[in-house]
């Protein structure tokens, strides 16, 4: 059993993620929201900046390292650099950065074709998107932040996005990195590029159940939002994978994964209508650009880079 080391590492990480989340059978993830744990005061007023559930969900980031790491290094006693705990600077980190980014913004397009969504460009349907699961005084604060910045707060926004990206969110989803990109897709190495990036993003789909059935990222549907998460990390983990084998470093994903999530609110700021399935990032707008963006990665290995990693051994 303990030979495959892949299959040791998703009963272990599941079983661990499943036993942290026991709680919410003692509390929901919404009533933790309405625990405060950190108060700012704002020109709006006071403002929650941190609540039990955003501390909650950040410690669960943390589970798949917490278990890579003691398989690697106290039961199969190897390094950590084995599975990817190296760093040296690469350009492919704006790719990590810019390739989330631009998802997101141009999951936007597509999201117009759908019958009741329209441009807002003041981003008032964002504001009354997110009416009903923010504090009166974010959405003032909101307001008076688009109001006040205008049109650079689409470029501040781009910036806010790289800082965290590069910042506070890479180290949580670091958390997360180090054992999907690191020790887990380290142990796949038999399998072709398409087959290991499917398996990860599966796996890595699953285990947002616990958060995703309570209405985190679909809130309007919780249930369907669980199929819909394992979708959207299927088709996102080629590009993780693509990062990882061409830096060799778990570094260049938590980027990655930093930049998604800070630039998840990114395709519905100018929209209006629409629900959580069919709109934004994780979406099925999302889903086409994440699917024309494997394709040009796929086109991009064949043709243009001289280290391939997708055609290099099969598919």
């Amino acid at each position: 059993m303990l030979k495959n080391r892949a299959m040791v590492y998703v009963v272990s990480v599941m079983a661990l993620s499943m036993l942290y989340s026991t709680v919410y059978f003692f509390i929901s993830l919404k009533e933790m929201s309405e625990i405060c744990l950190l108060n700012v005061q704002t020109p709006a007023g006071e403002m929650c900046v941190i609540n039990f559930a955003l501390v909650f969900m950040s410690i669960y980031m943390f589970m798949p390292l917490i278990t890579a790491v003691v398989l690697q290094k106290l039961i199969y006693k190897e390094k950590l650099s084995d599975i990817g705990f190296r760093f040296k600077w690469s350009y492919w980190i704006l790719a990590a950065l810019f390739i989330p980014i631009a998802a997101s913004y141009g999951s936007m397009l597509p999201a117009l074709f759908i019958p009741g969504v329209v441009f807002t460009p003041d981003m008032s349907g964002m504001i009354e998107r997110f009416a009903g699961t923010m504090q009166p005084e974010q959405i003032e604060l909101m307001k008076e932040q688009t109001k006040d910045l205008g049109a650079a707060f689409f470029a501040v926004g781009i910036l806010q996005m790289i800082v965290a990206a590069l910042t506070i969110n890479a180290l949580f989803a670091l958390g997360e990195e180090a054992g999907w990109r690191g020790f887990f897709l380290k142990n796949l190495e038999k399998y072709g590029f398409y087959k290991k990036s499917f398996i990860v993003g599966a796996v890595w789909g699953v285990w947002h159940f616990p958060i995703i059935i309570q209405g985190h990222n679909y809130p309007q549907n919780p249930e369907i939002g669980v199929v819909m998460m394992i979708i959207f990390c299927i088709f996102y983990s080629p590009f993780f994978t693509y990062i990882v084998e061409k830096t060799g470093s778990v570094f260049y994903a938590a980027f990655m994964h930093g930049a998604i999530n800070a630039s998840a609110g990114a395709g519905i700021m100018f929209l209006s209508g629409g629900n959580d399935l069919m709109v934004g990032a994780t979406g099925a707008a999302g889903f086409i650009v994440l699917l024309a963006g494997n394709a040009a990665l796929a086109l991009y290995d064949k043709y243009i880079a001289k280290e391939k990693v997708i055609f290099r051994s099969g598919v």
